[in-house]
């Protein structure tokens, strides 16, 4: 049996894990096209395409939450409040947010 880990990850860590590659087949810096996965052995070919699929999703996922007033359902603000105490604290209303507070 194949079990698959899904991680919740933020755009920041997308961008990383995709300049890594980038600096490994020495790609232009910020270049995220999916082309370029053609100069790639299959493996990282595979990698490349999946972290920018994921990098277009959260970009959509952020100007959408932007766009119709999201805010942070309060029942991920009560996990928040148990794994750091009860201290108040304000927090922010975006996907990176709801991306701690699942981890």
């Amino acid at each position: 049996m194949i079990i698959t880990k899904r991680r919740v990850v933020s755009e920041g860590d997308v961008v990383a894990m995709l300049d890594e590659l980038a600096h490994r087949y020495q790609i232009a810096w910020c270049c995220y096209d999916e082309s370029m996965a053609e100069r790639m052995s299959e493996f990282d070919a595979l990698k490349w395409l999946s972290l920018c699929s994921q990098r277009v999703a959260l970009k959509r996922r952020q100007s959408e939450a932007a766009s119709s007033g999201f805010d942070v359902p309060s029942q991920f603000r009560s996990i928040y409040e148990k794994k750091h105490g009860s201290q108040s604290m304000e927090l922010e209303n975006t996907c990176d947010t709801l991306s701690e507070l699942a981890a």
